[in-house]
């Protein structure tokens, strides 16, 4: 309903109906007051717009976002608390959090919705029939045609494209870009923090939030997550959710502790639930784990069970999120402006030192002394680890393909309670193929935020609290002081080994001969090089991430290892292990095979 519609349908109004409003049926010795005919219309149409208006901004419907609807075909069926083979399909609605129904972001969602189902059923259907092209995995052509419709979609309804991501070093950096930076509201009903996120320059952003209850509230659920979406309606988003229609989907209106209209969707038998905001610019979404599913195993079978958030707690994480908050629009600039990283070892009170840097060539096992202020008593469970968890190591020069690592909190003996070590292992693969910390090499360290985490096994949750806000940075020279580069290579000639390549409908690891030609041991790590064999249909090489250090077949699983002379046995591929190669007796394989040790080069 529009103006027009409400002055149209005044003409229908009769003359005595609107003499009464006019004049009024009073008590007795009531005075009576004459309004003007003309300045009474327009107060009831004044007072009908409002009231429009409120219907719309106030009073949201799960039908205001719904754009479609969908089927999934799972292939087990929860009964009675467990999980039994049961291939069935599922009906859901599917939710756009792009914006609300009558907007532009809204209809283009929409679209793009239709088209993805309609082209992943014909992807679906020529994988079947065998006709899917070779080369369409390998050239990403999925994604190409998902991004190339998102570009149509925006320029055929006038909206900006989903932009492009702005690389902001931390999390801190970015929330003061957008004018964030108190978006949470500290309660003692609960504890809010924001954990991580990204932003684009169209002013589109999300935001991964933990929240945690108080124990003594007696809550079934005391930690969980979200993950917040904030959408502008003038933008292009194929954002959404698909909803499986149990038929118990509850829709609440909630006000706010701060004022703001949402609405709450929850379902007791789904995990994830959600909170709404319009916010006429824009659309505020929380994804929100309210029942949360904890899966334990025993012989193959898989049960269940379920710890529900209160209605009560829902709303206090609704209370908690800022939805009156009036974000900017980050630019590049605002990355270029980022304030240089602080040299100071220490910041907010927390000390960062490197104590030690070992490599092999391949991989950097790096440890860091951690002073926290006099009085603190650092967490003995669980694990410190930074908020971009092992830190980021990047060479002076040349390319990273691929990295990895690990982090492990280490005693460090002084019997103190503010301090502790950090050990950091590291692995690069280059893009040129070369040894990663070569003789001579320089790579930087980037350390943000110190972090406490654990996993809450009782919630199944993964608990995380900010120790200590700050950016660290370390540089780092490899060279002969720090490097053992001896290598042990344990073929004479190539073999013939067995390597996993995937499962088996029975379940067990699918198995293939490839020609091995090096098998080399190292301090920190190990490498093979092998021929890669044709594929099934004889038309590319195959093969390029066979393991060889272990898999199963009927007899049980086999894997590789280490023997010492002293009969100790250290597991392949080494894991924070350290490998004495002066004291190496031979490498057992998986199918049994021993490969004597042999001098190091």
């Amino acid at each position: 309903m529009n103006g027009k519609d409400i002055f149209m349908g005044l003409r229908y109004i009769d003359e005595d109906i609107i003499e009464e409003a006019e004049f009024g049926v009073f008590p007795e010795k009531t005075v009576h007051r004459t309004i003007r005919r003309p300045l009474l219309v327009a107060a009831i149409i004044a007072m009908m717009l409002l009231l429009v208006g409120c219907a719309v901004v106030y009073v949201l419907r799960m039908q205001d976002v719904k754009i479609g609807e969908a089927t999934e075909t799972r292939d087990y069926r929860l009964v009675d608390g467990t999980y039994v083979e049961d291939p069935h399909e599922v009906n859901q609605n599917v939710l756009t959090l792009a914006g609300l129904k009558g907007t532009k972001a809204y209809q283009a969602c929409a679209d793009f919705f239709a088209f993805k189902e309609e082209y992943t059923q014909n992807m679906e259907t020529m994988m079947n029939n065998g006709t899917l092209p070779e080369d369409f995995f390998e050239n990403d052509t999925y994604g190409k045609a998902m991004n190339e419709k998102a570009s149509e979609l925006a320029a055929q309804y006038g909206l900006k494209p989903e932009g492009e991501y702005l690389n902001f070093r931390t999390t801190r950096n970015m929330c003061d870009a957008l004018g964030i930076e108190r978006f949470v509201k500290e309660s003692e009903e609960i504890s809010a923090r924001i954990s991580g996120g990204s932003c684009y320059n169209t002013g589109n952003f999300y935001l991964y939030f933990d929240f945690d209850f108080p124990e003594e509230r007696n809550y079934e659920v005391l930690s969980t997550s979200g993950y917040l979406r904030w959408n502008r309606t003038d933008c292009f988003s194929q954002d959404y959710v698909a909803l499986v229609d149990t038929g118990d989907w509850i829709e609440r209106n909630y006000t706010t502790a701060s004022g703001s209209k949402v609405l709450i969707l929850q379902s007791p038998t789904q995990e994830t639930g959600y909170i709404l905001c319009d916010r006429g610019d824009a659309l505020m979404s929380l994804s929100l784990s309210v029942n949360i599913e904890i899966l334990s195993e025993d012989h193959g079978v898989v049960t269940a069970e379920y710890q529900h958030m209160t209605d009560r707690q829902i709303e206090l994480v609704a209370d908690a999120i800022d939805f009156a908050i009036q974000p900017k629009i980050p630019t590049q600039a605002d990355v270029d402006a980022q304030a240089e990283i602080p040299q100071e070892a220490t910041q907010n009170g927390y000390t960062l030192r490197m104590k030690s840097v070992e490599t092999d060539g391949y991989v950097a096992r790096i440890l860091l002394g951690v002073t926290a202020p006099e009085g603190t008593v650092l967490p003995t469970e669980g694990n410190l680890i930074f908020a971009n968890q092992w830190g980021d190591l990047t060479p002076a020069s040349g390319s990273v393909s691929d990295s990895g690592g690990t982090i492990e909190t280490i005693d460090d003996g002084d019997g103190r309670d503010n301090t502790i070590d950090l050990l950091l292992v590291m692995d690069c693969t280059m893009a040129d193929g070369s040894a990663p910390f070569s003789d001579g090499t320089t790579w930087n360290l980037y350390l943000v935020d110190i972090v406490y985490s654990n996993w809450d096994a009782a919630n199944s949750h993964l608990v995380k609290d900010i120790l200590a806000e700050g950016e660290w940075q370390f540089s780092i020279t490899f060279d002969e002081t720090n490097g053992d580069y001896r290598e042990m290579e344990l073929l004479a000639s190539p073999m013939t080994l067995k390597a996993c390549i995937g499962w088996s409908e029975d379940g067990t690891d699918a198995l293939e001969a490839f020609t091995v030609t090096s098998f080399k041991l190292r301090k920190f790590s190990s490498s093979l090089q092998w021929d890669l064999i044709p594929d099934y249909h004889g038309t590319k090489d195959f093969g390029a991430s066979a393991d060889f250090y272990g898999w199963s077949d009927q007899s049980g699983y086999h894997s590789a290892c280490v023997a010492m002379k002293d009969g100790a046995k250290i597991d392949l591929p080494i894991r924070n292990k350290v490998v004495d190669l002066d004291q190496v007796d031979y490498v057992l394989l998986p199918d049994g095979t021993k490969l004597p040790a042999t001098n190091t080069q």
